[in-house]
């Protein structure tokens, strides 16, 4: 058996009461927002020169996208549209370099000395100035190559290479001098060797105890 519970009963309507009008205030659109959204980008290396080369970002770029579907990079005076965000690190390349170049040559516009003034927070000036130092002409004589590969250079100093720049003294033979550019990196330390030539065997070779020599300053 079903029990119905009963429904009330609908109050009878008046027709000859004037009708209700319920007065609100017209609604208003909103002000559309200057950016939809705001989000980092991760990459902090900015490839230059092919690759060859690398821009480091000591902190991540703010973007920030507008209705439109464009971005804006913040401090960089930068705008695009999202569908070229994969060209972004390109871009990020050329406004570096082209602001290098207008600050080495004092052509800084009133704005773009503004943009490099904030640029210049990001940038890791100390390793760029480093990766963009040419190779230095030296000598040297190459004293061991079995464990460690280890050189004297005409100025005196003793080095023990990585293993990167001692692959480009593979065909000198211990004993031998030999003339290079070399890549210098943090604290004058070889990062790299080419353009090896050589010179023959050195006029003096003694089997100095390399223990004994000081590290380079």
């Amino acid at each position: 058996m079903e029990f119905l519970t009963p429904s009330r009963q609908a109050s009878t309507p008046e027709f000859n009461a004037p009708p209700v009008v319920e007065f609100r205030e017209p609604l208003k659109a909103k002000d559309e927002p200057d950016f939809l959204s705001e989000f980092q980008f991760a990459q902090t290396m900015i490839p230059l020169e092919g690759g060859q080369q690398s821009l480091r970002l000591l902190k991540p770029l703010r973007l920030k996208i507008s209705p439109d579907l464009r971005f804006t990079v913040g401090d960089w005076g930068i705008e695009m549209d999202c569908l070229q965000l994969p060209e972004l690190p390109r871009e990020l390349g050329r406004r570096f370099l082209f602001l290098l170049s207008a600050a080495e040559n004092e052509q800084l516009t009133e704005q773009d000395q503004a943009d490099w003034l904030r640029i210049s927070d990001y940038i890791d000036f100390r390793q760029f100035s480093m990766d963009r130092s040419p190779p230095r002409y030296q000598e040297g004589v190459l004293y061991s190559s079995s464990v460690k590969c280890l050189v004297v250079w005409h100025d005196g100093t003793r080095e023990a290479l990585p293993e990167k720049a001692a692959r480009a003294l593979g065909d000198i033979n211990v004993g031998e001098r030999f003339a290079a550019h070399v890549k210098l990196g943090k604290n004058d330390e070889t990062i790299g060797i080419e353009r090896v030539s050589l010179l023959g065997p050195a006029s003096y070779f003694s089997k100095e105890d390399w223990s004994a020599w000081p590290p380079k300053s």
